[in-house]
């Protein structure tokens, strides 16, 4: 498998950051902070007012870790595992109540067409319906595009487990969304 040029452009800024070049940090912070701030913000949904602070923990641990990282092209599911680990310490630390938000009932019209096409406020409170754990491989997948492997280099767990975490994922998701106030 040949890899891309913005594959070795990534590793080259890794590489470049792990030898102590600021602006080759400055660009990973600019090419992976939007997807980690997207996923921290998904994943602290009953806490927001904590996402800025806990990114730039996220970021601080990244910085520090960096020099260990062995294989460069592991830097994105790497950093993934870190936010990950941070946002579950968080969860822990304040004793975040990581529930269902309130108006999953009313996610839905009672319309057919509108079980046509989801708007993005519609699926990020659908999100908000499910655990954590099923959230999480939703938004590294679907949002972040991300393989069936490197999900399961952040979450720690097989590729099979991965599947299925998906998979349940995937009907826990539309169960939130087809529910309907009677």
């Amino acid at each position: 498998m040949s890899a891309t040029t913005q594959q070795l452009y990534e590793e080259t800024l890794v590489l470049r950051s792990q030898i102590g070049d600021e602006a080759a940090f400055r660009e990973l912070l600019t090419l992976y902070g939007p997807h980690l701030l997207r996923f921290t913000s998904r994943m602290m949904e009953s806490a927001p007012g904590q996402v800025e602070d806990l990114m730039q923990e996220i970021w601080v641990a990244i910085f520090r870790g960096l020099p260990g990282l062995l294989d460069a092209s592991k830097f994105r599911p790497w950093a993934f595992r870190i936010a990950r680990d941070r946002i579950y310490r968080e969860y822990r630390r304040r004793k975040i109540i990581v529930e269902p938000i309130a108006d999953c009932e009313e996610l839905m019209p009672d319309t057919e067409e509108a079980t046509v096409a989801l708007d993005a406020e519609e699926l990020h409170r659908g999100l908000g319906c499910i655990p954590p754990e099923q959230r999480e491989v939703l938004v590294l997948r679907f949002f972040e595009e991300m393989s069936y492997e490197e999900i399961a280099r952040v979450t720690g767990r097989t590729v099979g487990t991965i599947r299925s975490r998906i998979h349940y994922a995937k009907r826990a998701l539309k169960n939130a969304l087809e529910r309907k106030t009677i």
